[in-house]
């Protein structure tokens, strides 16, 4: 349901250099200090963003193959804020390129650069958005997550979202029931 109470989410971007671990279950990129979104009034702080082969949310059922989790927290509240984007196979997306033959192809793997990049230049332009409350999608799958799920998608070339799968093979957690939450929408 379109919410016209929802507004664009302030985001402070900075740059970061690269940090890319494997953790065995997926691809995680760590973020320096700095970056930031405000949810509901509270600042939450980037922590890493990680991927999922194929995508955990689907719009309209549509599954894209492949998301990436921008995992924010609160300092106070310990509570997550996390900015899901959907990638649709596509052109080649020339951030990720910088990083795909870096990626450690074994577990605790790491790969490290001063190489910059911010988050920002993995987000669609288009803000639209839906968002609910939820929970983390791996164990213990706590629910303490305002999930924020960009309604438009990235792209990136089936090469490279070939080489994230074939070290997570398939990690998404099936959709969930949505039970009594409810899905609110930002149109931008």
């Amino acid at each position: 349901m379109d919410d016209a109470a929802l507004t664009d989410i302030p985001q402070t971007y900075m740059a970061t250099a690269t940090h890319i671990v494997n953790k065995g279950h997926t691809i995680q990129f760590n973020f320096d200090g700095g970056s930031s979104i405000l949810v509901d009034g509270l600042i939450y702080n980037l922590l890493q963003f990680h991927t999922h082969t194929h995508s955990e949310h689907a719009i309209n059922g549509t599954h894209a193959p492949l998301e990436m989790h921008f995992v924010h927290q609160n300092a106070t509240t310990g509570k997550l804020a996390v900015i899901g984007v959907l990638v649709e196979e596509g052109t080649e997306n020339a951030v990720l390129e910088h990083f795909v033959h870096h990626l450690p192809g074994t577990k605790d793997g790491s790969y490290e650069s001063s190489d910059t990049f911010s988050a920002l230049d993995l987000m669609p332009s288009d803000k639209s958005y839906f968002t609910y409350a939820g929970s983390l999608t791996t164990p213990p799958c706590s629910e303490i997550v305002t999930w924020i799920v960009m309604e438009h998608p990235i792209e990136a070339s089936t090469t490279q979202i070939h080489d994230f799968e074939a070290l997570e093979h398939e990690n998404a957690r099936p959709v969930q029931v949505l039970g009594s939450r409810v899905i609110k929408h930002h149109p931008r």
